[in-house]
């Protein structure tokens, strides 16, 4: 049983976002379904502004979700970001344990009545821009790994060429996309200027910059207890009791965790300041991934200082 709705639940509704449709829902009970067509999202904003609501929450879908925030937001409401975990674990919490787009719709809803959401973020052209290509890397590159994978077990000569000519082409994309990511930074002074402060830090170079700015275009503005959460770095502590577990991580950005993570692999081999620190970690008994995703959360929470203060890398025992 979904928690009883409080007073401005009339101006709310909560939209499950998938491929081919959108399932909104305007209470408890009504569920209706749209297509995730221009055309069909259109006539629901302005069914809902005619109603009077002026909120709509959305889980992110993969991009599923980026046409019906544009129109929503187009035509006037605010459009919420509702973090898919904590509202499945919420969901689980109120004892609901089934799925299904109409239910996830009304929990969605449920969700927003009782915790704060923050409005999907604006993105500048230019910023969305280098999402898509940063993004675009990050796939023909994964796609490029399990062209190599099938090539290692052999196979007709034909078949070998078809995969040699995916690969050529898959290439190509890549080296198009990097092209057009220089161009895009050097054109956007801001996001040149936090580019070569990025890259000043030893052991991080343009390919960990670029996933940085595409990722966390916020860098500069975190509080550093947000950026290691955000960095996915963050551990939580488990404790019960007398029992004292260890602490873990969860959740975060992906691909900025990846990022942060090969980042601090590369600066315990070119940084000093990383190298020491790992040294120390290791000397204190922890393992050596455990002091790897230490160092990638203080690296994290130290680019966002540089950033917020526009300084250059320095190492922090002579700061």
């Amino acid at each position: 049983m979904l928690p009883h709705p409080t007073p401005f639940a009339t101006h709310l509704v909560g939209i499950d976002v998938s491929k081919d449709w959108l399932d909104i829902a305007f209470d408890d009970t009504k569920v209706e379904r749209v297509d995730n067509t221009p055309a069909a999202l259109q006539r629901l904003a302005r069914r809902l502004v005619k109603a009077g609501l002026t909120t709509a929450g959305l889980e992110p879908t993969g991009g599923y979700e980026r046409l019906a925030v544009a129109v929503l937001r187009e035509a006037g409401l605010t459009v919420l970001q509702v973090d898919s975990w904590r509202c499945r674990q919420f969901a689980k919490a109120c004892g609901q344990r089934a799925k299904s787009d109409p239910l996830d719709a009304r929990i969605i809803r449920a969700f927003m009545l009782h915790h704060p959401c923050r409005p999907f973020p604006e993105p500048s052209q230019a910023q969305s821009d280098l999402t898509a290509w940063v993004r675009e890397i990050t796939r023909a590159e994964a796609d490029i790994r399990r062209l190599e994978n099938r090539k290692a077990h052999p196979t007709l000569a034909a078949i070998t060429a078809r995969l040699d000519a995916e690969i050529a082409a898959l290439r190509e994309t890549v080296a198009a996309a990097e092209q057009a990511i220089e161009a895009l930074i050097a054109a956007d002074p801001a996001m040149d200027a936090k580019a070569k402060i990025i890259t000043s830090v030893p052991g991080i170079a343009n390919k960990t910059a670029r996933v940085l700015l595409a990722e966390a275009p916020e860098l500069g503005r975190f509080t550093p207890r947000q950026a290691g959460a955000i960095g996915g770095c963050a551990p939580y502590r488990n404790d019960s009791g007398k029992a004292r577990r260890p602490a873990h991580i969860e959740a975060g950005r992906r691909a900025l965790k990846r990022a942060c993570y090969l980042a601090a692999f590369a600066a315990i081999h070119w940084n000093p300041w990383a190298k020491q620190l790992y040294a120390d970690l290791k000397a204190r008994g922890k393992p050596a991934k455990v002091a790897l995703i230490a160092i990638a959360r203080k690296l994290l929470t130290i680019l966002n200082a540089m950033i917020r203060d526009n300084k250059p890398w320095r190492d922090p025992k002579t700061a």
